[in-house]
């Protein structure tokens, strides 16, 4: 659902995105990375893949975390994401972003930046 509503919004920002991109990049599978979102030309002439998660802080994988401030447990999480897939969408030419979002409210930095990029595109769009 919150992916729907941020490729709408990115739709009447006037701007262009694929939505669940990257299965079966290559043969073996090795280059596999479903974008949730892929933002075309998002920041440089880069491609943005938004990887949009939701995440308890109350998850004990990353519970020693998410004691330590608000978005500590989304930024675990990001942190995760980064690793597991920035080395895949590097070789694509693609930036990783992970939209990590706790079940409690608190949204990861990334997220944030991509939300208020995506609002200030659509305040200028809207009369």
């Amino acid at each position: 659902m919150i992916r729907d509503i941020l490729v709408e919004t990115c739709h009447r920002a006037h701007k262009w995105v694929k939505v669940e991109v990257g299965n079966n990049l290559s043969r073996d599978n090795s280059k596999t990375r479903p974008a949730d979102i892929l933002l075309p030309n998002w920041f440089l002439g880069r491609t943005a893949v938004l990887d949009v998660s939701i995440t308890s802080p109350l998850n004990p994988v990353i519970l020693l975390e998410a004691r330590v401030s608000a978005t500590a447990g989304a930024q675990a999480t990001a942190s995760r994401k980064h690793q597991a897939n920035d080395p895949k969408c590097s070789d694509l030419g693609w930036v990783c972003v992970p939209m990590v979002i706790e079940t409690y409210g608190a949204w990861e930095n990334e997220a944030t930046a991509i939300i208020s990029s995506v609002a200030s595109r659509l305040a200028t769009c809207m009369w």
